[in-house]
């Protein structure tokens, strides 16, 4: 299990953040986030490029695709492929089944040209079934809060598929809410923990703080140690 954390646990840019997180020594990799690829983006990352590269040395880097994805977006992972292990794909939220297959054929078209790393993440029941109908069969990086706050048990859904997952977005949900820090409480967190140390998971902590991203690190180590000591 290789634990991970977004691209922004500060207030700052990419690279600084890297910087953080490499000083940090339980982090093992960061999640660039690129929620857009506008133009203000397209010109801090040319600044930052080199910076970053370097740092993949250090951190296993992931990408998270924009959303929704457009066909200029391509110069985005052609920019970052060469250190990028991982990209990750919203399915597209219009239920408009053109909408869907155009997103299919996009992301088709990138596998076929870059490799077979790009994640299917769930972000609800009904995307996640259309994308599946349009393009079935992709890797996985499953999301315990969307999870949650559909009903799911989220250890049953991704054990279920545990085949397909490349990596997890490890956050919890209460009344309503996610991308809330780990407590060590959630009654699933143990047998995902298992499943992603048998696996070798990439388990990213997806919550947007240093303070909360230490406070799941922690609960994460107490739901291990509790564990272990039943054995």
């Amino acid at each position: 299990m290789r634990l991970a954390v977004p691209s922004y646990l500060v207030p700052g840019t990419w690279l600084e953040n890297l910087e953080l997180a490499a000083s940090i020594g339980w982090i093992r990799g960061v999640e660039l986030l690129f929620f857009a690829y506008d133009e203000e983006a397209r010109r801090i990352l040319a600044r930052e490029l080199g910076g970053i590269a370097e740092l993949s040395g250090a951190l296993e880097l992931s990408l998270h695709l924009p959303d929704p994805l457009g066909p200029a977006d391509e110069a985005l992972v052609e920019a970052t492929r060469p250190f990028v292990g991982l990209f990750v794909a919203h399915p597209p939220k219009d239920g408009d089944p053109k909408t869907a297959a155009r997103w299919a054929t996009l992301l088709g078209s990138w596998i076929s040209r870059y490799g077979p790393d790009f994640l299917l993440e769930y972000t609800g029941r009904e995307p996640f079934a259309r994308a599946e109908r349009e393009l079935p069969g992709l890797p996985l990086c499953p999301d315990t809060g969307r999870l949650l706050l559909d009903g799911e048990d989220p250890a049953r859904w991704i054990g279920e598929r545990a085949g397909r997952v490349r990596a997890v977005h490890a956050h919890a949900a209460r009344e309503g809410k996610d991308h809330l820090a780990l407590t060590g409480e959630e009654a699933w967190l143990p047998a995902l923990i298992g499943l992603a140390r048998e696996r070798d998971w990439r388990l990213e902590l997806e919550v947007f703080s240093l303070e909360l991203a230490s406070a799941s690190e922690r609960a994460i180590e107490r739901a291990m140690g509790a564990a272990e000591g039943r054995l």
